[in-house]
């Protein structure tokens, strides 16, 4: 199967790199396995509210950089059914400014501005929204952008959060949201080890599952998130509480 000719396809105009959830010579995966994998996506996806992707039109490079067989890695193809994998294509690399005194990181690729966190102790904190160790249940109780389910929505959902950072106006502005699937995608780092994300939010990131606001089409109940400890992306229940990102801009 040709992988890039597949993704061409079906997401025409975006490019290759994006789509490789998973940094395959961590966990030795085959490109069968990587394929599925971006099936499910496009298939849970593809129906979802709040999963338009329209806030940029530039995806920076994923990082990955090396080309693998059914079984094993291998050098690049230049033809045959395992040309045009996610490494043969190169997107802008990284840059991001830090705004606010360092509490907002601007992607100057996407042009997204996301939430800096902090105070990454290991004891959660409520209060403070930025707090690097809180975690939320799913919540969004608007049918137009739910998917079809408003998640599991009470104290310490992901709505309250939101809804913390535009009362208080933080960086001065009242339209912060949660990241679309895609946009939280833009974040994994795939060639880096351990923590696949920037240097620029290493410190106060968390190696475990962070929320996106998109539901996963086929199953309603549950929702989109990405996993910053090998960089994929897959979909659970919403009742499950995970970390938050904010974001801001584009839509």
């Amino acid at each position: 199967m040709n992988f890039g000719k597949v993704y061409g396809e079906v997401f025409s105009g975006v490019p290759v790199e994006w789509t490789m959830g998973v940094r395959m010579e961590k966990n030795r995966l085959t490109m069968a396995v990587a394929v599925f994998s971006l099936l499910l996506l496009l298939a849970g996806t593809a129906l979802a509210g709040n999963n338009s992707g329209q806030a940029f039109s530039t995806w920076p490079d994923t990082g990955q950089t090396k080309c693998y067989n059914n079984a094993n890695e291998i050098p690049c193809p230049a033809s045959g059914d395992f040309k045009g994998q996610d490494a043969q294509y190169n997107g802008p690399n990284r840059s991001y400014t830090l705004l606010g005194g360092g509490t907002m990181v601007q992607d100057n690729v996407t042009g997204l501005i996301w939430e800096m966190k902090g105070s990454k102790d290991n004891s959660k904190n409520y209060s403070n929204p930025h707090d690097a160790d809180n975690t939320y249940t799913w919540c969004d109780p608007n049918p137009t952008t739910n998917g079809g389910n408003q998640g599991t929505c009470g104290a310490d959902d992901t709505k309250d959060f939101i809804d913390q950072l535009n009362s208080s106006g933080f960086g001065g502005y009242t339209n912060w949201r949660l990241p679309t699937i895609k946009e939280l995608a833009t974040l994994a780092d795939l060639g880096r080890t351990y923590l696949h994300i920037d240097p620029v939010f290493a410190a106060t990131t968390q190696s475990s599952y962070y929320w996106s606001s998109t539901t996963n089409a086929g199953y309603p109940h549950s929702a989109w998130r990405v996993v910053f400890y090998y960089g994929g992306d897959y979909y659970d229940y919403k009742s499950n509480a995970y970390y938050v990102r904010a974001v801001r801009g584009g839509q």
